[in-house]
């Protein structure tokens, strides 16, 4: 019971994974340039890393792989996603608080 449990959340993971990159990417697109184009490049850059370090935890647990590579490599991924996301909100704060 819990592992077809576990089987569905995977599953819609991956699924909402999908969807961040496909809407990630296009607004990539949309927000190339212009006064909030750095900024936001920087944050879907870094959502686009954290999915794909996500994709690699739920494929890992899906497909049953155990490695010493693929968990540290998810992490590295989730890591560097964070970073640029946090540095992509810096500086929107930054634009934001020198409009006052």
């Amino acid at each position: 019971m819990l592992e077809s449990l576990l089987f569905v959340v995977d599953i819609l993971a991956l699924v909402v994974n999908a969807f961040l990159v496909y809407y990630t990417s296009r607004l990539l697109f949309i927000f190339r340039g212009g006064k909030k184009g750095k900024s936001w490049m920087y944050i879907l850059t870094g959502i686009l890393m954290v999915t794909i370090g996500s994709c690699v935890f739920v494929l890992r647990h899906l497909l049953g792989v155990e490695g010493n590579v693929i968990r540290p490599l998810g992490g590295v991924f989730m890591l560097i996603g964070g970073i640029l996301m946090l540095i992509g909100v810096y500086l929107e704060y930054k634009m934001w608080s020198l409009a006052k």
